[in-house]
């Protein structure tokens, strides 16, 4: 595995990538706007206590900075940009400026500490010992976990025989970034996923294997065995494409398994024994034993259950697993999916490698075990005994069995005859983290700002708990009318919309609802509903002429019928901080589901141009 001194231009492509790109993603997330990115920062201010098992403090308790809690965008019930100025506000502030939280969270992330292990020693040096602003500190953990990831994949790039420039777009790939730029088990995870790949098929590509060669594939293992559950399908990669014949040392192959066999039993089963003994919140419903039971006793049912599972969702995972943003909060610029993937099939034409064909077929095979096992894995862990579905499954975990199957597709005889100029190929997944970039700028940082490059109105609230059939109102009638306030965060309102049931109403009568501005005391909209016209579980929308002074304006709703009308759907709590809801006046601890649609991005432009 000796490395060349000379950098490729997949390499430098990389390298450029992860730092502009992964640097600014780093900063325009944000607190706690990535995936898990909570947990993850509880584990590493544990880990810079220096207890490197999870929950270990008393009773699984440790003070924890609540300045990280009260910054959180995971702790906003809506989701909206982020103040223009909150690096003003907040940027000074100490770790304990806020005080701490005592007694009241734990960690979900039970992860071996290696992969939390950088930011936790930036936590302790930073935070606790030279008592840095917590802003600081925090995106010092991001960067220094987004420097962990880039060095190990451009280890991965370096070492690989073939294919370099394939590897090198699925390492920046716009997930890829998401993951290295948060607080997260996943950058270090990621990164070793694509060094054992690499490294596994530079060794493969040997004449023979000798100690030196034995001890880098061992220390492959010590490495792959340290990362999260789901990479360790590719442990058996180097035995599917490494003939026992290549080893020429005695017993070498067989030495080999019983290494790996003992490294995952010490790495694998006992830390994940004695980490999950602390986890204290385990998913609700769940039990890993008694699914594993259901699979083998009802495998052809399992087998059904999965199948519908990939045929109905394949392709949902599959534009998951290329861009998405935290949570799926805010939609992803199209042209970000179409540059993206264009690149990919064209770096395909970029391998002129000649590959093995063993090597080939492990790749593929290894490809299928771990894409099926992440499915397999997910309804163990995650899903009631014998669910007719497999749910909890997200685009962004197949980050680290995708590059199997592209591996495994490049340098094929067909491609190899048309010649792609590598410029394209970089040029074109440039374009694509620009698009990614930007959009999440927009998103962010920008009230309305996903509309610069989507069609339709911008709708407001965007709520994170979102779960309208949760509850509803009793039907509005003439014992029961509703008034929701709403103050809009945009100009150019034009609809109101409110989630309702009409199931329980009576078809012959009618639903009155009014819309007026307070400010200007006037009358937007008056509009009388039968009955029979609202759907069951679904928005009925209020659609009137653009106002262009909305923003900051005391909007009043009001739902009132003389008949037995809709039910409205209720929050399930007080999540809406502009307005309250009345029921005949009288205040309430929740609000409507409701959205105001806003002429916003470039179509609010042209028709400002117009008016």
């Amino acid at each position: 595995m000796q490395l060349n001194k000379r950098l490729h231009a997949a390499e430098i492509y990389l390298l450029a990538a992860l730092l502009i790109f992964g640097v600014a993603a780093c900063f325009l997330l944000p607190i706690s706007g990535g995936y898990d990115e909570e947990t993850h920062l509880l584990r590493v201010w544990q880990m810079s206590d220096l207890r490197f098992l999870p929950n270990e403090a008393e009773d699984g308790k440790l003070p924890f900075p609540a300045i990280y809690w009260e910054l959180s965008y995971r702790r906003q019930f809506i989701v909206r940009a982020v103040e223009p100025d909150f690096w003003q506000k907040y940027g000074d502030l100490s770790i304990d400026a806020h005080d701490y939280i005592y007694g009241t969270v734990d960690t979900r992330s039970v992860y071996s500490p290696p992969l939390l292990l950088p930011q936790a020693l930036t936590m302790r040096l930073l935070g606790r010992r030279e008592g840095l602003p917590a802003l600081t500190v925090y995106y010092a953990c991001r960067i220094i976990g987004l420097l962990s990831y880039l060095l190990l994949a451009w280890l991965a790039v370096r070492m690989i025989p073939f294919g370099k420039w394939i590897l090198a777009l699925l390492a920046a790939s716009p997930v890829a970034i998401l993951q290295a730029a948060t607080i997260s088990a996943d950058a270090i995870s990621n990164g070793i996923a694509l060094l054992f790949i690499s490294g596994s098929a530079a060794l493969a590509s040997r004449s023979e294997l000798r100690w030196r060669e034995w001890i880098g594939l061992a220390s492959l293992f010590v490495l792959l065995f340290l990362g999260k559950v789901n990479i360790v399908p590719l442990a058996i990669l180097p035995f599917l494409i490494i003939p026992p014949s290549r080893f020429k040392i005695r017993y070498g192959y067989v030495l080999l398994l019983i290494t790996a066999l003992a490294l995952f039993a010490i790495e694998v089963v006992g830390w994940n024994l004695l980490a999950y003994s602390q986890l204290l919140t385990a998913p609700e419903g769940t039990d890993p034993i008694g699914q594993v039971r259901f699979i083998l006793g009802n495998l052809p049912e399992f087998i059904s259950i999965l199948t519908q599972t990939l045929r109905g969702r394949w392709f949902s995972y599959l534009l998951d697993w290329a861009a998405i943003y935290g949570f799926a909060y805010w939609p992803i610029p199209a042209w970000t999916y179409y540059f993206f993937m264009l690149a990919l099939i064209l770096a395909l034409f970029r391998s002129d490698d000649s590959i093995q064909k063993r090597t080939r077929l492990g790749l593929l095979l290894v490809f299928f075990l771990a894409y099926v096992g992440t499915y397999v894995l997910m309804y163990i862990t995650f899903n009631p005994v014998a669910f007719p579905s497999i749910e909890g499954v997200q685009g962004r975990y197949f980050t680290t069995v995708m590059p199997l199957l592209f591996l495994g597709l490049a340098g094929l005889p067909l491609p190899q005859r048309i010649r792609i100029p590598r410029a394209l190929v970089a040029s074109l997944s440039t374009l694509a983290l620009l698009f990614y970039i930007a959009g999440m700028y927009l998103s962010y940082h920008i009230v309305c700002g996903s509309q610069y490059y989507q069609a339709g109105l911008c709708y407001q609230p965007n709520y994170k708990n979102w779960a309208p059939d949760a509850r509803y109102s009793s039907p509005v009638s003439p014992q029961l009318t509703l008034k929701q306030e709403i103050v809009p965060e945009c100009r150019g309102v034009s609809e109101v919309r409110v989630w309702v049931n009409g199931d329980q109403a009576d078809p012959s009568g009618m639903t009155e609802f009014v819309l007026r501005d307070v400010n200007q005391s006037r009358e937007i909209i008056r509009k009388t509903v039968n009955n029979s016209e609202f759907p069951a579980g679904s928005w009925f929308t209020l659609r009137f002429d653009p106002d262009w002074e909305s923003l900051g304006k005391f909007y009043l709703l009001t739902i009132a019928s003389k008949d037995t009308g809709p039910q409205i759907a209720y929050s399930l709590r007080a999540e809406y901080p502009a307005g309250k809801l009345f029921e005949n006046d009288e205040p309430m601890q929740e609000d409507l589901i409701f959205q105001t649609g806003c002429v916003a991005g470039w179509d609010a432009l042209r028709q400002s141009d117009s008016r």
